[in-house]
């Protein structure tokens, strides 16, 4: 013969782990959007087409601008720079030369600005995708047929 058992639950318990619940999943919910890469205005896939040339965009570190150069052919990009560099800023910003090199090396390679940024200086890829991004944006055939 099965016994059977009450549980006796009190509201006051079941409301305090519904709280833990929601909690817990908000918490989960906004450490997963801060660890996904791929967002704001970054490019995901194969680039398009260009008008050939170098184009360039600027950002600003330690309140001086620092140029980034993008050179694209008409169906690819062949070289992305920093330059105008100066030592000040580089003293802020330890890892901005190691960082564009294996950023550029990364962009030219899969043609795409959708690469992964090293997890030692994010922040730095971010704001060097950004100016790579509005770079090739000037240089994208379809904003000259927007105009």
């Amino acid at each position: 013969m099965v016994k059977s058992r009450f549980v006796v639950l009190r509201m006051k318990d079941i409301v305090r782990t519904g709280i833990f619940v929601l909690i817990g999943i908000a918490l989960l919910i906004v450490l997963i959007w801060a660890i996904v890469p791929n967002r704001g205005g970054e490019q995901h896939g194969p680039m398009g087409s260009f008008n050939p040339g170098t184009y360039t965009s600027y950002i600003i570190l330690h309140n001086r601008p620092v140029t980034v150069s993008v050179t694209v052919s008409e169906d690819e990009i062949l070289d992305i720079a920093i330059s105008d560099l100066e030592e000040a800023v580089e003293v802020f910003y330890p890892l901005i030369r190691p960082t564009m090199a294996n950023l550029s090396h990364q962009v030219i390679y899969n043609q795409s600005t959708a690469v992964e940024a090293p997890l030692e200086s994010l922040h730095t890829s971010r704001i060097l995708l950004e100016a790579i991004n509005t770079a090739l944006h000037q240089a994208s055939t379809d904003v000259e047929e927007e105009a």
